[in-house]
């Protein structure tokens, strides 16, 4: 911990240095005197030290009075506090360049009177500075202790935080790496409205996992300590709450294992469980699935959700599991806590869609299923949609990356009751030609009628899903129609070919 002394401008006033003159760099006043030394020699080779306060009589000068301008150039490149100098005794008068290169640098120049004795002076000074430096050591432990009871007490982080603010007598505020306001002093203040920002590192296990924010322009040598002090409270309420945070996911991450594993614990049970674990058994709750190779970085999946949660007043949660991210999403209410109206709310689907297509590319080739909404006690059942959306969305090879198991339920019906051997034998009567073609020719015409029939006839969004012009489209339909004769305007037709090309995509044809 940084202990400094007094300052040039307080030593002036004690009793033995009162008759002392300053003769030049009184920008330097208020360098702190944290020692006092007597040299008599011109080289200051390892005597200079930060916060000296130097003495001499300038004997070694008195041939060669202009060394003494090499003597405060190294004075003040060691951050000295100052030099004293008896120079009536050896020196009749200070080189006009040493008075220049004092006032350069700042750094005081004072004339001691004769008929001082240098033991008066350096037991004085010592005095002051021992005085002030175990001032600063008791004021400091008081600091410390008012702190560090506060975390004990567990009166919260920004109880803490208020107290620092009185301290400096300035705003306060602790942020996260991401520059994210953990929590500010007064409530609800800006950091980035600061005059006069000053920063310092908050570290937890030599990593650094915030950073204090005063927005003063300078602090004197209490608040520096009380900074540093500060500091370490914070870490340690950081810590603390980082501890808490993580029993509190574990527990979450129990109680979400119990939700969706068939049967669900009974509703009195999880309505109970809920409110402790802070997940709301009022509201609804979507499960959303994000899938690919590997799971999606977890720190970026809560980035993502973090500005979500705060904009709509909620707390979802995200479970890692082997190739994918579950996402439990709850469902704002319209005109709810948040003042949100209805038409304000965007939809879950379209706020994860939004991250699939995100420009950074982290969630590229990720594909997410996403259940309906539903009661925490029937969360299984919104997981279970999530994925059975997901399978769909994936040997339908179409669509968005985002699939809503509400825009293809009546695909996952049909896909459980159909008579397979009754719909084998009409794929094959209505659309077994198209197939022999694709195979042989190694075309896509059963995928442009399928996305042709999905899109309701719509050439550009098909030609969309193909990735292919709307020319190449049209001129695929022209083959459908002469392979199969069909007529694609008739209602009745249409509709036998998409049950058709359903029943191929989710059932016969493998994955």
């Amino acid at each position: 911990m940084k202990t400094t002394g007094i300052t040039v401008r307080e030593l002036l006033q004690i009793p033995p240095l009162q008759s002392a003159r300053l003769i030049s760099g009184k920008r330097g006043l208020d360098r702190a005197v944290q020692s006092i030394d007597i040299i008599e020699a011109p080289d200051l080779t390892d005597w200079v030290k930060e916060g000296v306060l130097l003495m001499t009589t300038a004997y070694a000068l008195r041939q060669q009075p202009s060394r003494l301008v090499d003597m405060i150039q190294s004075l003040a490149r060691g951050q000295a506090a100052g030099l004293a100098i008896k120079s009536e005794q050896f020196v009749q008068a200070i080189p006009q360049e040493a008075l220049q290169m004092s006032e350069q640098y700042g750094l005081p120049l004072i004339e001691l009177p004769l008929d001082i004795p240098y033991t008066d002076i350096t037991q004085a000074v010592m005095e002051q500075v021992l005085d002030r430096q175990a001032s600063m050591l008791r004021r400091s432990d008081e600091v410390y202790r008012k702190l560090t009871m506060m975390v004990l007490e567990n009166i919260g982080i920004q109880a803490v935080n208020d107290h620092v603010s009185d301290l400096l007598k300035a705003p306060v505020a602790v942020i996260d790496n991401a520059g994210v306001t953990i929590v500010a002093s007064p409530a609800g203040w800006n950091y980035h409205q600061a005059a006069h920002p000053l920063s310092w590192n908050i570290n937890v296990d030599r990593r650094t996992v915030a950073r204090l924010i005063v927005d003063k322009e300078r602090l004197d040598d209490m608040e520096e300590i009380g900074v540093e002090q500060a500091r370490l409270v914070l870490a340690l309420e950081l810590m603390r709450n980082k501890i808490i945070e993580d029993t509190e996911n574990r527990l979450r991450g129990n109680f979400i294992d119990e939700l969706m594993t068939p049967p669900a614990p009974p509703r009195h049970e999880v309505e109970q469980r809920g409110r402790q674990l802070g997940m709301n058994p009022a509201q609804l709750w979507e499960v959303a699935v994000i899938e690919g190779q590997i799971a999606p970085e977890e720190e970026w999946i809560n980035e993502l959700l973090e500005p979500e949660a705060t904009t709509y007043g909620v707390r979802p949660h995200v479970e890692f599991r082997s190739n994918r991210a579950v996402l439990f999403l709850p469902t704002p209410a319209a005109d709810g806590e948040n003042g949100m109206t209805r038409q304000e709310l965007i939809p879950w689907t379209d706020i994860v869609g939004s991250w699939l297509n995100d420009r950074q590319g982290k969630l590229t080739g990720y594909r997410a299923g996403i259940g309906r909404p539903t009661w925490l006690w029937d969360m299984h059942e919104s997981y279970s949609e999530a994925r059975h959306a997901l399978t769909i969305s994936r040997r339908l090879s179409g669509g968005g990356p985002v699939t809503a198991y509400k825009d293809v339920e009546i695909y996952h019906l049909l896909r459980g009751t159909v008579d397979e051997r009754g719909f084998g034998e009409l794929f094959d009567r209505k659309l077994g030609k198209l197939k022999q073609y694709d195979e042989e020719h190694n075309s896509d015409l059963l995928r442009t009628l399928f996305f042709y029939l999905e899109t309701r006839g719509s050439l550009l969004d098909t030609a969309r899903q193909l990735f292919i012009h709307r020319n190449s489209v049209k001129y695929r339909l022209e083959r459908i129609r002469d392979i199969t004769g069909f007529d694609l305007n008739d209602p009745h037709e249409q509709f036998v070919s998409h049950m058709c090309l359903i029943y191929y995509y989710l059932i016969e044809r493998p994955d």
